[in-house]
This record gives C-alpha cells, sequence and structure tokens, in this order.
C-alpha cells in the first residue's frame, strides 16, 4: 500500500512538473531566469517531501501543487504585462562595460566576478577583456557583448584582480611568479596593487588595466 502511494505520488508530481513547465511557457535553458529555478526547486521539494512522507496524503499533495502553480501564474501574469512588476521581480538589465570603459560600481554591485567575466567572454569568443566595447549582463546571468572587429586571437592572462597578484591562470606553460606580475604592472606605471580593480596581459594587447573609480 504504501509503495503504491508513492507510485501515485510520483506520477501525479511528474504531472504537475510538467504543468509548471508550460505555465512557464516556451523558454529555453539559457533563457531561464533565477526565479524560474526557485519555481523548479520549491514543486520539487514539495514533492520529495510528500513522497517520502506517510502523513501527507494525495489531496495534501494536490492542494500544495494547484496553489503553488497558481501563484507561479499569477506571477508570470504580472511580470508579463507590468513593467514595474517585470523590474520588481525579475530585475533589469546592467551595462557593465560602455564605450570601452569598464564599470567596476555595476561589478561590484550585481556581484559579477572578474573571472567569471571572462569565462563568459570566452563563451562568446573573446579573449580580451580590452577588445569589449560594450557588455549587458542579462536577466538570465548571460552577457551580451559588442566587441572590437579586431580580436585577440590568443587568451589574455590575468594580471591582478580586486587589489590582489594572480599568480595562477589557466596558463600553465609560461613560468611566472608574483615577481613577473609584478614587473608586468609597473612597466605600465602601476605600483600601488591595492587600486586596481582588474589588470591582464596579452602579447597582442599588451596591458590593460582597470581601477578601482574611488581611487583613480
Amino acid at each position: 500500500m504504501f509503495f503504491l502511494m508513492i507510485v501515485m505520488k510520483l506520477v501525479i508530481g511528474l504531472v504537475a512538473l510538467i504543468i509548471g513547465a508550460r505555465v512557464l511557457g516556451k523558454k529555453k535553458l539559457a533563457q531561464t531566469t533565477p526565479l524560474d529555478l526557485i519555481y523548479v526547486v520549491v514543486l520539487s521539494g514539495v514533492l520529495i517531501q510528500a513522497v517520502y512522507d506517510e502523513q501527507v496524503q494525495l489531496y495534501h499533495l494536490l492542494g500544495a501543487i494547484a496553489l503553488w502553480c497558481i501563484m507561479i501564474y499569477l506571477i508570470e501574469y504580472f511580470v508579463s504585462r507590468k513593467e514595474k512588476a517585470r523590474s520588481l521581480i525579475k530585475g533589469a538589465a546592467v551595462l557593465l562595460v560602455s564605450d570601452s570603459e569598464m564599470k567596476v560600481k555595476a561589478f561590484i554591485k550585481h556581484k559579477m566576478e572578474v573571472e567569471q567575466y571572462r569565462t563568459l567572454l570566452r563563451q562568446q569568443g573573446v579573449f580580451s577583456m580590452s577588445d569589449v566595447t560594450y557588455a549587458i549582463l542579462e536577466t538570465n546571468g548571460g552577457i551580451s557583448v559588442i566587441h572590437k572587429e579586431q580580436l585577440c586571437r590568443t587568451p589574455s592572462i590575468l594580471l591582478a584582480n580586486t587589489g590582489e597578484y594572480v599568480i595562477a591562470d589557466f596558463d600553465q606553460d609560461r613560468q611566472r611568479d608574483e615577481e613577473w606580475v609584478r614587473e608586468k604592472l609597473q612597466e605600465g606605471g602601476y605600483s600601488d596593487i591595492s587600486r586596481i580593480f582588474c589588470a591582464e596581459w596579452s602579447e597582442e594587447n599588451g596591458l590593460y588595466v582597470v581601477l578601482y573609480p574611488d581611487k583613480e
């Protein structure tokens, strides 16, 4: 009897997840936002708890799923029709780079790490931060980029990140230590590492440094 109840709960849960996916609309995985992820995680948590808890009856599960789906539908309804609701609930896109200038305050405010940013750039075929003209942080966590026509053809090396030297990067062929990094920065006239938000170096573009705005 208990096994049969588990099977029934699983079947109902699967149907509920399918309905929930339909409520969210025909989105690609890359287009989902953190709020969409919360929808799925909470619904999955309700299902898991209900499956193994004998005190949770089928009508409890059905009621919880129905209530959650209604809440999702109402949120999506207002988000799709009201600009204020959309901005409040799902947020807005953020300009990270404008006219080739990194907006350090935007990086800090939205907790975008430099290495995370570089990873997103490499996924779009951009291997140097200095090649970026405009970069927009989208609501789904991805970035949209407008870059220079002539791109750096070799990966850049991160020298400094948030006021600290970076010794270990993905480049393992080059023998370098903190002294090598310090020399590269000093060649560009940067001796105080605490003033530097990020810095990178490449064979083609040379040294690229972004300072903290309040210390420029």
